[in-house]
């Protein structure tokens, strides 16, 4: 018996291309497998670079200062996002008196509503610490927020939440491997 018959048949089953083809679809579900179950770092950064950086969050009620000081001050609040908590957290706030001529945009999400609101005295400008690590350094996102100097930015965490922040600085620190 031949291993290649008459009809070009692997030994009088198999035809070659049906082979080649059997072949070619064995390849890509291992390809995808080991795609699926591989746990490697994602992108530039690797696995958690550390990332030290501050938000600015201007006209916040002297309450709602007040309280994040609390806090803050009980140990660093992590950040969550999408009902996860994050690796981030806020470390310090400091807040400075805000101006009585300024201005906020208020949102409300649901109405699809944007009002211009005049800021009353006995409002702080707060100026978050937050530390924590990106997976990527090319997106540079932290949950589902990108950490880039001059982009909005929600500070939330399990006991409050302040919107329409803006990201002052951005400090990428060495990785422990790295040195």
């Amino acid at each position: 018996m031949s291993i290649i018959d008459k009809k070009g048949k692997l030994f009088g089953k198999l035809n070659i291309i049906d082979l080649i083809a059997v072949i070619l679809i064995v390849a890509v579900v291992a390809l995808l497998g080991y795609k699926l179950t591989s746990n490697q770092g994602g992108g530039l950064a690797g696995e958690g670079q550390p990332v030290v950086y501050t938000v600015k969050i201007r006209n916040v009620d002297q309450r709602i200062y007040d309280f994040i000081q609390d806090e803050v001050d009980k140990g660093p609040c992590q950040l969550t996002a999408s009902n996860e908590m994050l690796d981030a957290y806020v470390t310090k706030v400091e807040a400075t008196p805000a101006e009585d001529t300024t201005f906020t945009v208020k949102e409300d999400r649901n109405l699809n509503l944007t009002t211009l609101v005049e800021a009353g005295a006995g409002t702080y400008d707060l100026v978050f610490t937050i530390e924590g690590s990106v997976k990527d350094n090319l997106t540079s996102e932290l949950g589902s927020q990108e950490i880039r100097v001059g982009k909005t930015h929600i500070v939330k965490t399990t006991t409050f939440e302040l919107e329409n922040g803006v990201i002052l600085s951005c400090e990428r620190l060495e990785t422990e491997a790295a040195q």
